[in-house]
């Protein structure tokens, strides 16, 4: 793995400083030296404030040549080198402080940096492994799984390394460097299962499965279907695998022909689960593209009754209603909608919409600029998704 560069801001090297004593190592708080430590220690404070890590070395210096065992002074001296790229004497010190005080996870973890960015990646492994668990500074424990999960994902230990990224999404659900390494972790599992499907039974019903969902997040519909169909001609019969199915025809056309086989398909899920919900909504959509309005009315009423929180059949309620002119009952389904699926950008659509349309010009500007910001997200992610596509 290739080396990497930290030169870090003062208040983060601040934040990894050992402050676990400001006394000599000894103890002797009686001794003459006492202050001068004291007086050091502040000394190397204020360089770091003004970020000057040479002064803070030299204060960090000073201390040890009166205390050679004290461990914060010698712990902070590695941290101070450690932000300028002296792995090897920020390693040399980590080293010292762990033979004196084996179980400082901060150490450890710290001296798993420099081990890494030598190229000792088996070393750095072994360090980041055991202080993750212990280390109390979420912001150094994100950082120490990140580099974990990175080394574990290129060797192949790729359950390791996602129990690891749970753990770090507990610690911060929105960390954009987490919630990228939990993509390439779940990429790199998908693609190990799929492998391992085409190996172990190349005509099963669920390789066939994966392989449709591989091509509907690729955007390959035609090819999502026949490998779907390919599914069910196995023999084996599942409601959702009905229902991707169905979905499928439904994306790829609404041709009268395309509308036939897709109701057949969520007919067969329905049967074969009577509380799928997702199909019911989805007999609403093929009733409301034939203009058969009350009968989706039914399928969509059906399907909330299934799943309170179904936002499908909530958007397709509050269509039908806003037809009928009815804009406060169907305004009501679209802040419900939005409640259940903040991230549902047609929901805000067509909730500032109607706002808009019943007088409510402030409710309206709010979700529609929810709606254009959702929007603009969903259509960059989607242009790169399609890019990459087209590149491989």
């Amino acid at each position: 793995m290739a080396a990497k560069s930290y030169i870090l801001f003062p208040v983060v090297l601040i934040g990894l400083l050992f402050v676990r004593s400001i006394g000599l190592a000894s103890g002797q708080t009686q001794s003459p030296h006492a202050g001068e430590v004291q007086e050091y220690s502040r000394q190397a404070a204020l360089a770091l404030r003004d970020n000057q890590p040479d002064a803070a070395a030299q204060a960090y210096g000073a201390i040890l040549k009166i205390d050679p065992n004290n461990i914060d002074a010698r712990a902070n001296l590695g941290v101070v080198d450690l932000s300028q790229g002296k792995w090897e004497q920020a390693a040399d010190e980590f080293r010292r402080v762990l033979k004196l005080q084996p179980s400082l996870w901060k150490a450890q973890a710290l001296l798993g940096i420099c081990e890494q960015n030598l190229g000792h990646t088996s070393e750095s492994s072994r360090l980041f492994e055991a202080s993750f668990p212990n280390l109390q500074d979420t912001r150094l424990r994100i950082k120490v799984g990140l580099e974990l999960t990175e080394i574990w994902r290129q060797g192949d230990e790729l359950q390791k390394a996602s129990e690891v990224v749970g753990q770090m999404l507990e610690l911060d659900s929105t960390n954009v460097d987490v919630l990228y390494a939990a993509y390439r972790v779940h990429a790199s599992l998908a693609a190990q299962a799929i492998d391992a499907l085409a190996l172990s039974s190349p005509d099963s019903a669920q390789l066939h499965r994966a392989l449709a969902e591989h091509q509907m997040n690729e955007g390959h519909l035609v090819g999502a279907i026949a490998e779907y169909k390919k599914a069910l001609q196995s023999g084996v019969a599942s409601a959702g695998l009905h229902y991707e199915l169905g979905e499928a025809l439904l994306l790829y056309s609404h041709m009268e022909s395309s509308l036939a086989e897709a109701q057949k398909e969520f007919e067969n899920a329905l049967a074969l689960d009577p509380g799928d919900a997702g199909s019911e909504c989805k007999l609403g959509e093929i009733e409301l593209s034939r203009s058969n309005s009350q009968t989706a009315q039914g399928h969509y009423a059906h399907a909330l009754k299934l799943q309170p929180e179904s936002v499908c059949a909530k958007l397709g309620l509050a269509g039908l209603l806003t037809d009928q002119g009815k804009s406060a009952e169907a305004s009501g389904y679209l802040e419900s909608a939005v409640r259940s699926a903040p991230y549902n950008s047609e929901a805000h659509h067509r909730l500032g919409v109607l706002y808009r349309e019943m007088g409510r010009k402030e409710d309206a500007d709010r979700e529609l600029k929810a709606f254009e910001e959702l929007h603009k997200v969903q259509s960059q992610l989607q242009q790169a998704l399609q890019s990459g596509a087209a590149s491989q």
